[in-house]
């Protein structure tokens, strides 16, 4: 039985697919023009994201963190911790955001 290497791939390619062929669609990134500094293009902004991804979690987690230490010994209580974790929330979906400035910057 033929195996499709782009379906069995962790991550597919395909470059230069203009069309809906059957390699676009079985491919996970799609590059339709044909030069590999597209390619390079595509996994710095991949390794951009996430590391940015990673970094909007550990902020995320870090200020969560420290405000339960804050709500366990009484300085904060459940309203404002609710108040809290939704800033802390946003606060990490903006840093998170910043990766398409820096994504900008890369092409």
């Amino acid at each position: 039985m033929p195996f499709d290497s782009l379906a069995l791939a962790d991550v597919g390619v395909a470059m230069g697919a203009r069309g809906a062929s059957a390699a676009s669609e079985a491919a996970d990134v799609v590059i339709v023009e044909d030069s590999i500094n597209r390619l390079a293009y595509a996994i710095s902004i991949s390794k951009n994201s996430m590391r940015k991804a990673t970094e909007a979690v550990s902020i995320g987690m870090g200020l969560s963190i420290f405000a339960m230490i804050g709500g366990a010994f009484g300085y904060i209580n459940p309203s404002q911790g609710a108040l809290i974790q939704e800033g802390i929330d946003v606060i990490a979906i903006l840093w998170a955001l910043t990766s398409l400035k820096s994504t900008k910057k890369l092409g």
